[in-house]
């Protein structure tokens, strides 16, 4: 972000190396949309979506779905389960999901993150064969297919 605004300044920057340019002032929702392309590009995702298994989460809708239906989260819990996405397969510690979904005032100490993957395993494991989001012991959690919890 910047307030040079020059067809000069735009190239020099993403010659030197930034991936995308916005300049100052800007939209908030222009910022987010150029965000969800830059993700998308370095996720390698053709569009907005993750899915893991049957779980399909549409970034650029916020809709998730597993099997078809359709599963309401709240803005937590949807940060949260597009964190483990991004990471399907990675064991993220409970420091490291601290970390990116909760603020920087945010001292920890606490089970928030125990409390948050209950309430997703109950929108998206509970009467499902396949389990997704898995609990390593003594490491984290994981979002992947196969396996019972």
């Amino acid at each position: 972000m910047t307030a040079r605004d020059s067809v000069s300044d735009k190239v020099k920057g993403l010659d030197s190396g930034a991936n995308d340019y916005i300049v100052k002032p800007f939209s908030f929702e222009e910022l987010t949309a150029r965000l969800r392309a830059v993700t998308r590009t370095a996720y390698g995702l053709a569009d907005n979506r993750l899915t893991v298994g049957d779980l399909v989460m549409d970034c650029g809708t916020k809709k998730v779905t597993r099997g078809g239906r359709e599963i309401i989260l709240s803005a937590k819990e949807y940060s949260l389960l597009e964190y483990l996405m991004h990471n399907a397969g990675v064991v993220l510690s409970r420091n490291k999901i601290e970390d990116h979904i909760w603020n920087y005032d945010y001292e920890g100490g606490t089970n928030v993150v125990d409390v948050y993957i209950s309430y997703l395993r109950r929108k998206i494991d509970d009467g499902a064969e396949n389990k997704l989001i898995h609990t390593i012991r003594g490491r984290g959690y994981v979002i992947r297919e196969g396996g019972k919890n």
